[in-house]
């Protein structure tokens, strides 16, 4: 409990048990995510299950009670990382995390594809923003303006899981647009915001480019809202831009610079 209060900024009597990550720690999608990795820290990999059902703090202690043991284990893996040379760094781009991965689209993977942009629980957060284009019509749009692009896949099933891409890239000047949607299963658990990190880490790493930006509706920016600040910057505001849900919201333009370019950020959101 110590250490969900030191990483949610919550106060330690303030936290119980029963606590709810969400509904009464009021963590968002980054700040779940922070989470997980602070308990990876200390030796608490959880998998994809086991995270999604940890929906309280006591939760989460059952999952570090059954895995404590494995601490010393992933000590030990540190320092034999720590004791390579430089030369041992050098290596293809990292396209897989705690949860997801990162794959090619193939063919098989578009009708997926397809299904999640068209979903009622995530199409209107997306690329067509709740119209439901023929499917022969996805085919022809799915690498117009796009820079590259990826399948997430769960790592611990192996089944397709969202939809990552970079689009509208100008490598002359250095930025470009980052994109993603996840299924429905995975929005508010703090994991789904794993293959962004990726795919930015990815395009930082390949590419000099500077900046990435996201465009998103206001209603969307409640997943990241923690992360503002802290590598991700508000860096525009069309207002009444979107319309959903009988009233007007406002586009946001937020950026995240390449680590160590931006003066104004205390931390970085791919890191």
């Amino acid at each position: 409990m110590d250490l969900v209060s030191a990483r949610t900024g919550v106060l330690r009597g303030s936290v119980g048990a029963a606590s709810r990550l969400v509904t009464d720690l009021g963590l968002d999608s980054f700040g779940l995510l922070e989470l997980a990795a602070s308990l990876a820290d200390l030796g608490v990999d959880l998998e994809e299950r086991e995270w999604l059902a940890a929906e309280t703090v006591g939760g989460l202690y059952d999952c570090y009670k059954d895995r404590v043991g494995s601490f010393s284990t992933a000590v030990g893996e540190t320092a034999v990382e720590s004791a390579r040379g430089p030369e041992d760094l050098v290596g293809p781009p990292r396209l897989a995390g705690r949860f997801f991965r990162l794959v090619p689209i193939h063919p098989q993977a578009v009708p997926f594809l397809y299904e999640l942009a068209v979903s009622p629980d995530v199409g209107f957060r997306w690329r067509y923003r709740g119209s439901v284009p023929p499917f022969a019509q996805f085919e022809n749009d799915l690498w117009q303006g796009v820079f590259t692009q990826f399948l997430v896949e769960s790592v611990q099933t192996n089944q397709p899981a969202g939809h990552v891409m970079c689009y509208n890239a100008d490598p002359n000047l250095g930025h470009a647009y980052v994109g993603a949607a996840m299924t429905n299963q995975y929005l508010g658990s703090g994991i789904a915001a794993e293959p962004v990190q990726l795919l930015v880490r990815y395009l930082f790493d390949v590419w000099p480019l500077r900046k990435l930006y996201l465009e998103l509706p206001e209603f969307n920016f409640t997943q990241f809202a923690s992360a503002s600040g802290r590598g991700l910057s508000v860096e525009a505001r069309l207002r009444d831009h979107d319309y959903y849900q009988g009233r007007r919201w406002d586009r946001l333009i937020l950026a995240i610079y390449r680590p160590g370019e931006n003066p104004e950020s205390s931390g970085e959101f791919a890191s």
